[in-house]
């Protein structure tokens, strides 16, 4: 008996070893990939006081390519040189005990700020905070020892392995396919810390590599004559540094694939946050300080997001187009803007950044940044449409590759003493532009030129206080000609009532109406019983669109009068008000495509509000 045990445990070992032998490369690649990512996990997590590293992103996708290619030496503490290209441009960072310093091109700029701050931070850590602010990736930067075993397990029996050379480098490759997307890692066999992950599939492909490096950044900048230094505090250049890496990562990665959005419901105060499909609906009621906390309570995440891609992204944009600091240049202009914003949205910008955690500093100018939207617009109405209905269309164009639209947001605000209204918009914005009342009163704005023209109500407070205030299109046009402007700006302005529509082109010195049918210089073909706003080819498009449906234009064909090309590729959401039955649709943004390619959510405003109350 004995005999026949051990014969057979031997046997077993034989087959053990065999198989071992035979599958060495496919247990040891996995054992690799376990190995690497408890090691890569911990280092994210906890940060490192010891790096020199390489890492890159290319994203191709809708025949549009975004790269970032990244050299990185720590130096001490939490100090490190950065050499960073982001598609043109290229940003020189050096990191010390007296001061932080950026160098940007091509527009030969360098920020600087002097002397000690906390706010210095881990590089490795920020990779780690970039994955964990993207759904996707955060739940395996947080797995288990068990989990990853059973990841590195589930590698082992479902991906086929072999050998590549790259670049005179030879690597182990694991390959699979998830959906209709081909997974490639690959392991430097000699060097563990060398390793890319392609992602592919028949609409994009994205690389994703990390490699450690030998030599240090170097961290001189090129400077001359012209370069122009801009100081200002190293605090403030650190979080722009550390926020604006933070979102551009996660837009990279949202590039990719979106972001999951985390469909929760939550309770706060008088308000809730609930979702439609995939869409979040904030209800909100009360004081105008009770709703800024509702806002802030429940978006909180959203909020950050927000803050991090209007000011913190921007902010390096602007700077390196401008030759000026962004965020100097917002404050100056919300110094001029304060004494017209009314005392009622200071105080729901107080509430929003006390249960947000986010500065009021901040909230104030994310509030500035709608200033610079740009969009078309129309209202059609009795003879123009199929049974009369009044139907107020509205395209919003503005910088999609900055990720609004993925913290867009449908508000059902209910304050008190004023008109309830519908906003549709983004977390963190109080402003409008684009919205409608309970007063069947539709508003949606059109931005022109004049930035920096700031003695005025900001353009989204002016919308916003429409909504809130004004019951009929008679008083909302007085309100617009009566309230000090800022910039140039164009509105649609619709009521259900009558109906009708006016259309508004102003200036701070400026005031035209623009009444349905009639001719205007820089709108030279109108249409009965429209007012159409827009410019160049796509006012063309949009007129040669309803003159083609006049007469049958309902909620579908209305919405088909936003497609592209009067919708730009920057199409960031499209809105269909009909007014009369409070009904909407609203589009918004994909990673890669334009609000007028998405599918149209429709919400009953009527409902929404018996909802809230």
């Amino acid at each position: 008996m004995k005999n026949i045990i051990k014969k057979g445990l031997i046997g077993i070992l034989f087959v053990l070893l065999l198989t071992v032998l035979i599958y060495w490369n496919r247990i040891h690649t996995s054992y690799k990939i376990y190995s690497l990512l408890n090691d890569i996990t911990f280092y994210l997590k906890n940060g490192s006081d010891n790096y020199n590293f390489l890492v890159s992103i290319e994203v191709a996708k809708s025949n549009k390519s975004d790269s970032l290619i990244a050299k990185i030496s720590h130096t001490g503490e939490n100090y490190f040189n950065a050499d960073v290209f982001y598609n043109q441009n290229n940003y020189i960072i050096k990191s010390d005990n007296d001061s932080t310093k950026v160098f940007m091109s091509p527009s030969n700029v360098i920020v600087a700020g002097g002397g000690k701050d906390k706010k210095n931070f881990d590089v490795i850590k920020l990779i780690g905070d970039v994955l964990a602010k993207y759904p996707q990736s955060k739940e395996l930067l947080e797995s288990s020892a068990v989990k990853k075993l059973g990841l590195a397990s589930w590698i082992l029996f479902n991906c086929s392995f072999d050998e590549k050379n790259e670049n005179d480098k030879l690597y182990s490759s694991v390959n699979t396919k998830i959906d209709s997307t081909l997974i490639q890692l690959l392991l430097n066999k000699e060097n563990g810390n060398d390793v890319s992950l392609i992602l592919t599939n028949d609409k994009s492909k994205a690389v994703i590599h990390f490699e450690e490096i030998n030599s240090i950044v170097n961290s001189l900048f090129p400077q001359n004559k012209e370069t122009k230094v801009i100081k200002i505090k190293r605090e403030e250049l650190n979080t722009a540094i550390y926020r604006g890496a933070l979102r551009t990562g996660g837009l990279l990665l949202s590039r990719i694939e979106a972001p999951k959005i985390i469909r929760k419901e939550k309770l706060f105060g008088k308000g809730k946050l609930i979702y439609k499909d995939n869409n979040r609906v904030l209800l909100a009621k009360g004081s105008h300080k009770e709703i800024g906390q509702i806002h802030g309570a429940l978006l909180k995440d959203e909020i950050r997001d927000m803050v991090d891609a209007t000011l913190y992204t921007m902010c390096w944009v602007y700077t390196n187009e401008k030759r000026s600091w962004f965020i100097d240049d917002f404050r100056d202009a919300y110094k001029r803007l304060k004494p017209f914003i009314p005392q009622r949205y200071e105080d729901e910008m107080v509430g929003l950044s006390e249960t947000s955690g986010i500065s009021l500093d901040e909230i104030h100018l994310t509030n500035v940044f709608p200033e610079l939207f740009h969009c078309s617009g129309f209202a059609v109405f009795n003879s123009s449409t199929s049974n009369g209905k009044l139907f107020h269309g509205r395209v919003l164009d503005y910088m999609t590759e900055i990720g609004l639209q993925f913290n867009a947001v449908v508000f059902i605000i209910q304050p008190k003493g004023y008109n309830s209204f519908v906003n549709v918009g983004y977390a963190g914005f109080i402003g409008s532009v684009t919205g409608m009342n309970d007063k069947q009163v539709s508003f949606g704005e059109m931005g022109g030129r004049g930035e920096g023209e700031w003695d005025g109500m900001p353009m989204a407070f002016l919308m916003r206080d429409g909504l809130e205030s004004t019951k009929s299109l008679s008083e909302a046009v007085k309100l617009f000609e009566d309230t000090p402007r800022t910039c140039e700006y164009y509105y649609v302005i619709a009521d259900g009532k009558i109906p009708d529509a006016k259309g508004l082109a102003t200036s701070p010195k400026r005031f035209e109406i623009i009444n349905p049918n009639t001719y205007h210089k820089q709108l030279e073909e109108p249409v009965q019983d429209a007012v159409i706003m827009s410019a160049g080819n796509r006012y063309k498009d949009l007129v040669a669109r309803i003159k083609e449906n006049f007469g049958k234009i309902d909620s579908e064909s209305a919405i088909h009068l936003m497609d592209r090309p009067v919708a730009m590729k920057s199409n960031l959401h499209n809105v269909l008000f009909a007014p009369q039955t409070m009904e909407f649709w609203v589009s918004n943004a994909g990673v890669n495509t334009p609000a007028a390619n998405e599918p149209y959510e429709y919400y009953s405003f009527k409902e929404l509000l018996n909802q809230l109350n």
